[in-house]
């Protein structure tokens, strides 16, 4: 079947599920989080030679370290704060951990300096500065994308090994209880509790062809006896590789697993919502037989909540500059969605977050944007 066909087919099985719909006054809030891992990776990817991509990874683990996400978490923190979302869905949610030759003096390779305030784990953080606001949520279910076992690598012609893991999270706000999804996903494509896309990208490196695996992840929750299931993932990039427009369906065949895999999985009886980074936005347009997600989502039946709201607003998500500290806002895409399958009755207090001077870190009007993207939440009432 093709892409096409399978999309339309999709739309008529919604067209069958749509009014199986949530009873008026059911609302849910939601958030969807880009983080940022804090560096741009495509150098690493693009390097010709290990000379090249030990630079390229170094200058990576630099930047990461000037991004400074102890910092960023507090102002991240202070979004999810801002709105109380009942569930949050987190992109870019990475731990980094580095580990010296034990033959040589520790303070030579991961201590440097230069790079030591790159490691550590993002989530951890990130709770403990909803902690330290008086705001408490709980890791609901996650999965693991990209995972770097063991990397070796040079800082200043000493060696140490970089490990590093993405992953899509899902917090739940205290006293709310979320039960993992299991989506039935095939045994190699489990990871924690949800899903590596079977299509998947390998990057090229100087050390060999990476995966950069992306997945998605579900909670079930109950909330004044109407029962929702709230997805997160975050899609591969629109066209990963530059010179090749038809790279576009690597995220193009993810939207269609999710969304088939979503239709055969969800009970009919829960409202569906699903959030992420799609990497998608209204703007892209189908090329020959290859359906952007976004186009896929809101062809199979689904509402784009922002468009749903009474301010004009274009809601832009991405990007602010890698080093995140231009001066002035420069998101200009919108590529953060919360999708619904049941059609809101209304969608009320829907604002993109992160994205004005006030929300950057200290000291004012010179730190940096909590993220290269702004969040987005909204109130779905049903």
């Amino acid at each position: 079947m093709t892409m096409f066909r399978t999309i339309l087919a999709l739309g008529a099985l919604a067209a069958f599920l749509v009014p199986q719909q949530a009873q008026a006054q059911d609302r849910i809030t939601v958030m969807t989080q880009n983080q940022y891992l804090g560096a741009d990776l495509a150098p690493l990817f693009a390097a010709p030679d290990q000379p090249a991509f030990n630079a390229a990874l170094v200058a990576a683990l630099e930047q990461v370290a000037a991004n400074n996400f102890a910092a960023r978490a507090e102002s991240l923190a202070a979004n999810i704060g801002e709105r109380n979302p009942d569930l949050v869905g987190l992109q870019e949610v990475w731990f980094f951990a580095c580990f010296d030759d034990p033959a040589l003096p520790p303070e030579e390779g991961c201590s440097n300096p230069k790079i030591a305030g790159a490691f550590g784990d993002h989530l951890v953080a990130t709770l403990s500065a909803l902690n330290n606001q008086g705001t408490t949520y709980a890791p609901a279910a996650s999965v693991i994308n990209l995972n770097l076992a063991g990397l070796p690598f040079l800082i200043e012609g000493y060696p140490a090994t970089l490990v590093a893991m993405d992953r899509d999270v899902i917090l739940a706000r205290s006293g709310l209880i979320a039960t993992p999804v299991d989506f039935g996903c095939p045994p190699d494509r489990i990871s924690n509790d949800g899903c590596n896309y079977t299509t998947v990208i390998e990057a090229p490196t100087s050390v060999g062809p990476v995966p950069v695996e992306r997945g998605f992840v579900g909670v079930d929750v109950t909330l004044e006896s109407q029962e929702y299931r709230f997805v997160n993932t975050h899609l591969e990039v629109f066209q990963p590789d530059p010179f090749n427009p038809e790279s576009r369906g690597i995220q193009a065949l993810q939207a269609q697993e999710l969304l088939a895999t979503l239709y055969a999985t969800t009970p009919w009886e829960r409202s569906l919502v699903v959030v992420g980074d799609f990497n998608s936005s209204p703007e892209h347009e189908p090329l020959g037989p290859i359906i952007p997600p976004y186009l896929q989502f809101v062809g199979s039946g689904f509402s784009d909540a922002w468009t749903l709201r009474e301010d004009p607003d274009p809601g832009f998500t991405c990007c602010q500059d890698a080093d995140l500290l231009n001066r002035q806002t420069i998101l200009s895409e919108r590529i953060d969605m919360i999708f619904s399958l049941d059609i809101p009755y209304k969608v009320k207090k829907a604002h993109v977050l992160g994205a004005k001077g006030g929300d950057k870190t200290p000291p004012p009007g010179l730190g940096l944007w909590p993220s290269d993207h702004g969040s987005v939440v909204a109130e779905i009432n049903y």
